[in-house]
C-alpha cells in the first residue's frame, strides 16, 4: 500500500501515521557548515529553539539560521522570536543568522540558501542541518534536497522524537500538524515532487 492511495490521513491508522513520519527522524548530530531552524507560531517556538540550542552545544554547527517572517504576529518575526530564544539558552548573537521572509516551509529553505550565499561563496558549502520538530522533519528535508544544490549534503536534527510520537494522539495542535503533514506529503506525490511513500500493511486501513 502507498500513502496516495488513501483520501486523507483519517484513512490511516495511528501506527500507519507514526510509520510515516517518525521512523526515520535523525536525532544524532552531523557536523554541518549551516543548521537552518525553520519557524513556527511564537507560543510553540521554545520547542524548536531547544533542539537548536542543543545542537549547538554539541559543536553541530558555528552558525544557525533562523527563518520566518511576521505569518502570526505583525509586530514580531518568527526568527526574531527564535533568535531571542537562542539567546536565552546561551547560544551566541553571533552564532545566529536571521532569515526574516519566509511564509512557510519552501520558503525557509529558498531565503535560507539566499543567506548563506551573500555571507560565502556557496560553492564550497559542504553541508546543512535541517532542524524542526519530529512531526515536521520528514517533508522539510524533502524540500531541502529538492531546493538545495546537488553538492550541499542535507542532514537532520530533532529531539524527542518518542514523546511526540505518543502525545499527538491526545495533544490538539499536534494532532492537527501531525493530519496537515499526511496531507501535504500526499500532494506532493499527487504533483510528482516526490516519490509516493509505502504505508505499513501491519494494520487494516481505516478507509481507502
Amino acid at each position: 500500500m502507498y500513502l496516495s492511495e488513501f483520501v486523507n490521513a483519517d484513512c490511516l491508522t495511528e501506527a500507519q501515521i507514526d510509520s510515516v513520519l517518525f521512523d526515520a527522524c535523525p536525532e544524532t548530530a552531523v557536523k554541518s557548515d549551516f543548521a537552518l531552524l525553520l519557524g513556527t507560531d511564537p507560543k510553540f517556538a521554545a520547542i524548536r529553539a531547544d533542539i537548536a540550542a542543543a545542537y549547538y552545544r554539541l559543536g553541530g554547527t558555528e552558525k544557525i539560521i533562523v527563518s520566518g517572517a511576521a505569518v502570526w504576529n505583525d509586530k514580531i518575526t518568527e526568527s526574531a522570536y527564535l533568535r531571542n530564544e537562542l539567546q536565552a539558552r546561551g547560544v551566541p548573537d553571533c552564532a545566529v543568522i536571521e532569515e526574516p521572509n519566509a511564509y512557510d516551509t519552501m520558503q525557509n529553505m529558498v531565503y535560507s540558501l539566499a543567506e548563506i550565499c551573500k555571507r560565502c561563496d556557496v560553492t564550497r558549502v559542504n553541508s546543512v542541518t535541517v532542524i524542526t520538530e519530529p512531526f515536521h522533519m520528514r517533508r522539510s528535508l524533502y524540500l531541502a534536497k529538492m531546493l538545495f544544490p546537488a553538492f550541499i549534503r542535507v542532514n537532520g536534527f530533532t529531539q524527542k522524537i518518542k514523546s511526540q510520537r505518543k502525545a499527538w494522539k491526545s495533544d490538539l495542535r499536534l494532532n492537527r500538524c501531525v493530519k496537515n503533514e499526511i496531507t501535504i506529503l500526499k500532494d506532493m506525490i499527487e504533483r510528482g515532487m516526490i516519490e509516493d511513500i509505502e504505508i505499513s500493511e501491519g494494520e487494516k486501513p481505516l478507509c481507502n
